[in-house]
């Protein structure tokens, strides 16, 4: 059974996402995807992006990333946002800024689609928050699931046979009959929903299953490397409370 790992707004947090992947790797997953803002906030996106490579993971480009290529302005992000990729632009490889570039922002498989906020202006970076946002969204793809992310919080859009749209904050669902979902997996490397682990998400599409997994990993350290690099001590405050 094939299994598939999605990860969600990694923020350049280097030890999140190693603990991350070691989580899925364990549970034989066999192939990734990532829902978009790979860089912001953290303090290490050339590790990250270099470890992302490494897996292989199929990757969209979010908001974060877009700032730090100049495709959309930065000047409307919150001052903490504004100031790490402010700073990220400052220390990124070249040739990872290089691979951002290349990012699409939607990938479509017979089996999912995978986009970082709202549909059918992914270019837009909506958040996916409404009944009415998650039609037109669930109308712009044609798989049983799409995978988001752009708010930091999980969450599970339902819409069965005969139309019925359902929200829900439980993690974990086997989809039945003719059930699509759009599946918002959380951020590894900035939760905001109040658990400070890192999710990470595994669908298995043979059965329908979608299962939420959360790690703990060294937020100390991290949270020390954040202030070390001078950027702004809020963004490793929060780590400790996942808000």
């Amino acid at each position: 059974m094939t299994k598939i790992g999605i990860l969600g707004d990694l923020h350049a947090n280097l030890s999140a996402l190693e603990a991350v992947l070691t989580l899925l790797e364990l549970e034989g997953v066999d192939e990734y995807y990532c829902v978009g803002d790979i860089v912001g906030y953290g303090p290490r996106p050339n590790e990250v992006i270099e470890l992302i490579i490494e897996h292989k993971v199929q990757c969209v480009a979010g908001n974060h990333d877009w700032a730090l290529l100049g495709k959309i302005d930065s000047r409307y992000f919150n001052p903490y946002a504004r100031q790490a990729i402010e700073w990220t632009a400052k220390v990124i490889s070249k040739q990872y800024t290089e691979w951002l570039a290349e990012l699409p922002l939607r990938i479509d498989r017979e089996n999912l689609s995978v986009f970082h906020g709202a549909l059918p202006h992914p270019e837009e970076f909506a958040y996916l928050q409404s009944e009415v946002v998650a039609r037109n969204t669930f109308m712009d793809f044609e798989g049983p699931v799409g995978f988001c992310g752009h708010t930091h919080v999980p969450l599970t859009y339902l819409l069965d046979a005969k139309g019925q749209l359902n929200v829900h904050f439980q993690d974990d669902w086997v989809l039945l009959g003719d059930t699509r979902a759009i599946v918002n997996v959380g951020s590894v490397g900035q939760p905001r929903d109040e658990i400070p682990a890192a999710p990470g998400m595994i669908y298995e599409p043979e059965l329908g299953m979608l299962r939420l997994l959360r790690t703990p990993y060294n937020i100390p350290a991290e949270r020390k490397l954040i202030r070390k690099v001078g950027l702004p001590r809020i963004l490793g405050d929060r780590l400790e409370s996942g808000i």
